[in-house]
């Protein structure tokens, strides 16, 4: 029980990092961890292969996706930087932050059902039980977030293309003569 409780305060200290970072760099390397903590708890539920897939993918492939992305975001971010839209923006969001996450916690709270006496079923965390799962009725559910995934970078790549403002002066082509 002592090392479920450490377990879950690195899990939420990480998952605080990765809103509270500076950088998405940083940001990411919280993720990371937090993906990690997860992967262990999912072997204290003798869930080996889901421990195991959600290091592989999750703090492997997607974690270099959104670093390939966050590259991609901040590429000439100097050139393009903007100043702050709305005065006081930022600590009103973070004031509409922290009270949903307070609300969300006050219900949870309340209407929580109590822990779980249910045994697992058989064959639970096993590879053919989420090979059933994936490719059962799961399947359009993982074709969904992938597609999700896709979006995402596509729509980062158009909102990060360069836009001629007029502020830059015009390329001059040289005569070759």
């Amino acid at each position: 029980m002592v090392g479920f409780i450490i377990l879950a305060v690195l899990s939420f200290a990480a998952a605080v990092g990765v809103v509270a970072a500076r950088t998405p760099v940083h940001s990411a390397l919280y993720l990371i961890g937090n993906v990690v903590t997860l992967a262990v708890f999912y072997l204290l539920l003798n869930a080996e292969f889901m421990a195991a897939a959600q290091v592989i993918v999750y703090a492997g492939a997607i974690m270099v996706l959104f670093l390939f992305v966050v590259t991609l975001l901040t590429a000439g971010k100097e050139e393009r930087e903007r100043s702050e839209g709305l005065p006081g923006q930022r600590a009103l969001s973070g004031f509409l932050a922290i009270t949903a996450g307070v609300l969300l916690a006050g219900v949870a709270v309340r209407y929580s059902a109590g822990p779980s006496v249910r045994p697992f079923a058989s064959g639970y965390g096993s590879l053919p039980a989420m090979g059933r799962l994936l490719w059962g009725p799961g399947f359009d559910y993982l074709a969904v977030v992938a597609l999700m995934l896709l979006t995402a970078a596509l729509a980062v790549l158009v909102l990060n293309r360069a836009v001629d403002d007029g502020r830059r002066p015009a390329k001059v082509k040289e005569d070759p003569s």
